[in-house]
Protein backbone atom coordinates (compact mmCIF):
# COMPACT_ATOMS: atom_id res chain seq x y z
CA UNK A 1 0.00 0.00 0.00
CA UNK A 2 1.32 3.41 -0.97
CA UNK A 3 1.60 6.36 1.37
CA UNK A 4 -0.44 8.72 -0.80
CA UNK A 5 -3.87 10.09 -0.03
CA UNK A 6 -5.90 12.36 -2.28
CA UNK A 7 -8.29 15.11 -1.36
CA UNK A 8 -12.01 14.61 -2.06
CA UNK A 9 -12.61 13.91 -5.75
CA UNK A 10 -15.96 13.86 -7.52
CA UNK A 11 -16.47 10.53 -9.29
CA UNK A 12 -20.17 10.60 -10.20
CA UNK A 13 -23.15 12.96 -10.56
CA UNK A 14 -26.79 11.92 -10.47
CA UNK A 15 -28.84 12.05 -13.63
CA UNK A 16 -28.35 11.25 -17.28
CA UNK A 17 -24.94 10.04 -18.44
CA UNK A 18 -23.35 10.94 -21.77
CA UNK A 19 -24.08 7.46 -23.15
CA UNK A 20 -27.80 7.50 -22.34
CA UNK A 21 -27.87 5.72 -18.99
CA UNK A 22 -29.07 7.13 -15.65
CA UNK A 23 -27.26 7.38 -12.32
CA UNK A 24 -29.94 7.28 -9.65
CA UNK A 25 -29.85 9.86 -6.87
CA UNK A 26 -30.38 7.14 -4.27
CA UNK A 27 -27.33 5.30 -5.58
CA UNK A 28 -25.20 8.35 -4.85
CA UNK A 29 -26.65 8.71 -1.35
CA UNK A 30 -26.28 5.01 -0.57
CA UNK A 31 -22.68 4.76 -1.79
CA UNK A 32 -21.68 7.89 0.14
CA UNK A 33 -23.28 6.67 3.35
CA UNK A 34 -22.52 2.94 3.30
CA UNK A 35 -18.95 2.79 2.03
CA UNK A 36 -16.63 1.39 4.69
CA UNK A 37 -12.98 0.61 3.97
CA UNK A 38 -12.90 -1.97 6.77
CA UNK A 39 -16.04 -3.67 5.44
CA UNK A 40 -15.14 -4.02 1.76
CA UNK A 41 -12.43 -2.13 -0.13
CA UNK A 42 -13.27 -0.80 -3.57
CA UNK A 43 -10.21 -1.11 -5.80
CA UNK A 44 -9.31 1.18 -8.69
CA UNK A 45 -9.21 -0.51 -12.10
CA UNK A 46 -7.92 0.78 -15.45
CA UNK A 47 -10.90 1.04 -17.83
CA UNK A 48 -12.77 -1.54 -15.66
CA UNK A 49 -10.23 -4.20 -16.69
CA UNK A 50 -9.31 -6.47 -13.76
CA UNK A 51 -6.81 -8.80 -15.40
CA UNK A 52 -3.67 -6.65 -15.12
CA UNK A 53 -3.70 -5.56 -11.50
CA UNK A 54 -5.32 -2.67 -9.65
CA UNK A 55 -4.27 0.99 -9.60
CA UNK A 56 -5.05 1.74 -5.94
CA UNK A 57 -7.80 1.78 -3.31
CA UNK A 58 -10.79 3.88 -2.32
CA UNK A 59 -10.24 5.04 1.27
CA UNK A 60 -13.42 7.01 1.98
CA UNK A 61 -16.65 8.08 0.30
CA UNK A 62 -19.24 10.77 0.95
CA UNK A 63 -21.93 12.65 -0.96
CA UNK A 64 -23.39 16.13 -1.12
CA UNK A 65 -25.59 18.23 -3.35
CA UNK A 66 -24.02 20.71 -5.72
CA UNK A 67 -25.18 24.25 -6.43
CA UNK A 68 -27.35 22.83 -9.21
CA UNK A 69 -29.16 20.54 -6.73
CA UNK A 70 -27.66 17.35 -8.16
CA UNK A 71 -26.17 14.79 -5.76
CA UNK A 72 -22.50 14.07 -6.27
CA UNK A 73 -20.36 11.20 -4.97
CA UNK A 74 -16.92 12.14 -3.63
CA UNK A 75 -14.11 9.74 -2.73
CA UNK A 76 -10.62 9.91 -1.25
CA UNK A 77 -8.14 7.62 -2.95
CA UNK A 78 -4.89 5.85 -2.19
CA UNK A 79 -3.33 5.55 -5.68
CA UNK A 80 -0.38 3.30 -6.37
CA UNK A 81 2.56 4.03 -8.65
CA UNK A 82 0.82 2.55 -11.70
CA UNK A 83 -1.86 5.21 -11.55
CA UNK A 84 0.67 7.96 -10.88
CA UNK A 85 2.80 6.93 -13.86
CA UNK A 86 -0.25 6.75 -16.13
CA UNK A 87 -1.38 10.17 -14.97
CA UNK A 88 2.06 11.61 -15.73
CA UNK A 89 1.46 10.56 -19.33
CA UNK A 90 -2.00 12.23 -19.26
CA UNK A 91 -3.75 8.87 -19.39
CA UNK A 92 -6.74 7.61 -17.33
CA UNK A 93 -7.70 11.10 -16.17
CA UNK A 94 -11.34 10.63 -15.07
CA UNK A 95 -13.55 8.20 -13.14
CA UNK A 96 -16.30 5.66 -13.66
CA UNK A 97 -18.14 4.08 -10.72
CA UNK A 98 -18.99 0.38 -10.26
CA UNK A 99 -22.16 0.43 -8.11
CA UNK A 100 -23.56 -2.80 -6.68
CA UNK A 101 -27.32 -2.62 -6.08
CA UNK A 102 -28.93 -4.47 -3.16
CA UNK A 103 -25.54 -5.04 -1.54
CA UNK A 104 -25.66 -8.33 0.38
CA UNK A 105 -29.44 -8.14 0.55
CA UNK A 106 -29.50 -4.78 2.36
CA UNK A 107 -31.53 -3.03 -0.31
CA UNK A 108 -28.88 -0.31 -0.61
CA UNK A 109 -26.24 0.36 -3.26
CA UNK A 110 -22.57 -0.09 -2.38
CA UNK A 111 -19.48 1.23 -4.18
CA UNK A 112 -17.92 -2.09 -5.14
CA UNK A 113 -15.23 -0.69 -7.44
CA UNK A 114 -13.98 2.38 -9.26
CA UNK A 115 -12.39 2.72 -12.67
CA UNK A 116 -10.06 5.35 -14.10
CA UNK A 117 -10.84 6.14 -17.71
CA UNK A 118 -10.43 8.67 -20.48
CA UNK A 119 -14.12 8.35 -21.45
CA UNK A 120 -16.26 8.95 -18.33
CA UNK A 121 -19.99 8.37 -18.61
CA UNK A 122 -20.92 10.71 -15.76
CA UNK A 123 -20.70 14.47 -15.97
CA UNK A 124 -18.86 16.62 -13.43
CA UNK A 125 -16.12 14.14 -12.49
CA UNK A 126 -12.86 15.60 -11.21
CA UNK A 127 -9.92 15.58 -13.58
CA UNK A 128 -7.25 13.56 -11.77
CA UNK A 129 -3.99 15.49 -11.58
CA UNK A 130 -0.90 14.54 -9.58
CA UNK A 131 1.70 17.22 -9.00
CA UNK A 132 5.06 16.68 -7.30
CA UNK A 133 8.01 18.92 -6.57
CA UNK A 134 10.47 16.04 -6.48
CA UNK A 135 10.68 12.52 -7.84
CA UNK A 136 9.40 9.70 -5.66
CA UNK A 137 11.42 6.50 -5.35
CA UNK A 138 10.02 2.99 -5.23
CA UNK A 139 11.57 2.44 -1.81
CA UNK A 140 9.80 5.19 0.12
CA UNK A 141 8.49 8.70 0.06
CA UNK A 142 6.56 11.33 2.00
CA UNK A 143 2.83 11.11 2.36
CA UNK A 144 1.06 14.04 0.83
CA UNK A 145 -2.45 15.22 0.03
CA UNK A 146 -3.33 15.96 -3.57
CA UNK A 147 -5.88 18.76 -3.60
CA UNK A 148 -8.31 19.46 -6.41
CA UNK A 149 -6.23 22.39 -7.63
CA UNK A 150 -3.18 20.14 -7.97
CA UNK A 151 -1.27 21.52 -4.97
CA UNK A 152 0.47 19.20 -2.56
CA UNK A 153 0.31 19.45 1.20
CA UNK A 154 2.72 17.31 3.16
CA UNK A 155 1.43 15.11 5.94
CA UNK A 156 3.42 14.62 9.11
CA UNK A 157 4.46 10.98 8.95
CA UNK A 158 7.19 9.66 6.68
CA UNK A 159 8.83 6.30 6.26
CA UNK A 160 11.27 5.17 8.95
CA UNK A 161 14.33 4.90 6.71
CA UNK A 162 13.89 8.52 5.55
CA UNK A 163 13.68 9.64 9.14
CA UNK A 164 16.95 7.87 9.94
CA UNK A 165 18.80 9.49 7.06
CA UNK A 166 17.27 12.91 7.60
CA UNK A 167 15.72 13.24 4.13
CA UNK A 168 13.45 16.27 4.27
CA UNK A 169 11.94 17.33 0.92
CA UNK A 170 10.47 20.82 0.91
CA UNK A 171 6.78 20.98 -0.04
CA UNK A 172 4.23 23.78 0.03
CA UNK A 173 2.74 24.64 3.40
CA UNK A 174 5.35 22.56 5.22
CA UNK A 175 5.77 23.62 8.83
CA UNK A 176 9.37 23.39 10.08
CA UNK A 177 9.64 20.77 12.83
CA UNK A 178 10.43 21.85 16.36
CA UNK A 179 13.83 20.40 17.15
CA UNK A 180 14.33 22.31 20.42
CA UNK A 181 13.93 19.30 22.68
CA UNK A 182 16.16 17.15 20.52
CA UNK A 183 18.80 19.90 20.43
CA UNK A 184 18.72 20.24 24.23
CA UNK A 185 19.25 16.49 24.60
CA UNK A 186 22.27 16.61 22.30
CA UNK A 187 23.77 19.57 24.18
CA UNK A 188 23.29 17.78 27.51
CA UNK A 189 24.95 14.65 26.15
CA UNK A 190 27.86 16.75 24.87
CA UNK A 191 28.22 18.49 28.25
CA UNK A 192 28.27 15.14 30.05
CA UNK A 193 30.97 13.85 27.69
CA UNK A 194 33.10 16.98 28.25
CA UNK A 195 32.77 16.66 32.03
CA UNK A 196 33.84 13.02 31.90
CA UNK A 197 36.82 13.93 29.71
CA UNK A 198 37.86 16.69 32.12
CA UNK A 199 37.78 14.19 35.00
CA UNK A 200 40.03 11.80 33.11
CA UNK A 201 42.50 14.57 32.23
CA UNK A 202 42.65 15.71 35.87
CA UNK A 203 43.39 12.13 36.99
CA UNK A 204 46.21 11.84 34.46
CA UNK A 205 47.66 15.17 35.62
CA UNK A 206 47.71 13.94 39.23
CA UNK A 207 49.51 10.76 38.20
CA UNK A 208 52.08 12.78 36.26
CA UNK A 209 52.66 15.02 39.27
CA UNK A 210 53.33 11.97 41.47
CA UNK A 211 55.82 10.59 38.96
CA UNK A 212 57.55 13.95 38.71
CA UNK A 213 57.92 14.04 42.51
CA UNK A 214 59.60 10.64 42.52
CA UNK A 215 61.96 11.74 39.76
CA UNK A 216 62.91 14.87 41.67
CA UNK A 217 63.64 12.82 44.82
CA UNK A 218 65.91 10.45 42.91
CA UNK A 219 67.70 13.38 41.32
CA UNK A 220 68.38 14.93 44.75
CA UNK A 221 69.90 11.67 46.05
CA UNK A 222 72.10 11.24 42.99
CA UNK A 223 73.46 14.77 43.33
CA UNK A 224 74.68 14.33 46.99
CA UNK A 225 78.44 14.06 47.82
CA UNK A 226 77.86 10.80 49.69
CA UNK A 227 76.38 9.16 46.62
CA UNK A 228 79.23 10.51 44.50
CA UNK A 229 81.83 8.98 46.87
CA UNK A 230 80.09 5.59 46.77
CA UNK A 231 79.94 5.76 43.00
CA UNK A 232 83.66 6.61 42.68
CA UNK A 233 84.77 3.81 45.09
CA UNK A 234 82.50 1.15 43.61
CA UNK A 235 85.12 -0.20 41.19
CA UNK A 236 87.78 -0.56 43.93
CA UNK A 237 85.33 -2.33 46.24
CA UNK A 238 84.36 -4.80 43.53
CA UNK A 239 88.06 -5.52 42.75
CA UNK A 240 88.88 -6.26 46.41
CA UNK A 241 85.88 -8.55 46.71
CA UNK A 242 87.01 -10.54 43.67
CA UNK A 243 90.57 -10.86 45.03
CA UNK A 244 89.20 -12.16 48.32
CA UNK A 245 87.28 -14.90 46.53
CA UNK A 246 90.43 -16.17 44.79
CA UNK A 247 92.34 -16.91 48.07
CA UNK A 248 92.19 -20.49 49.60
CA UNK A 249 91.83 -21.07 53.37
CA UNK A 250 93.46 -24.14 55.02
CA UNK A 251 91.99 -25.70 58.18
CA UNK A 252 93.69 -28.26 60.55
CA UNK A 253 93.07 -31.93 59.64
CA UNK A 254 91.22 -34.40 61.85
CA UNK A 255 90.92 -38.24 61.68
CA UNK A 256 87.56 -39.80 62.21
CA UNK A 257 87.59 -42.95 64.39
CA UNK A 258 86.88 -46.16 62.57
CA UNK A 259 84.87 -47.36 65.56
CA UNK A 260 82.16 -44.81 65.26
CA UNK A 261 79.02 -45.72 67.16
CA UNK A 262 75.97 -46.91 65.31
CA UNK A 263 72.89 -44.74 65.23
CA UNK A 264 69.94 -46.29 67.07
CA UNK A 265 66.37 -45.51 66.23
CA UNK A 266 64.27 -44.79 69.25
Amino acid sequence: MSHLKTDWLCVATEGDTVDGRIIERQWIIDMGETYDYNHYVALIWPEHQKGGGNFGEVLEATWRDGDDGLARLYVSLCPNMRLIYANEEDQLLFFSIEPEEDWRGTGRTYLKGLAVTDTPASIGTTRLRFSRQRKLSEQGYYRYVISRDGKIKQEGKMKNWQNLFGIKPKFEDETPPDNTAQGDDKLQALANAVNELEGRVAKIENQLNDVQGDVDTIAEVVDTEEFAAIRDNAKDIVKRFNDLGNKSVCTPGRKISEKAGKFNFL
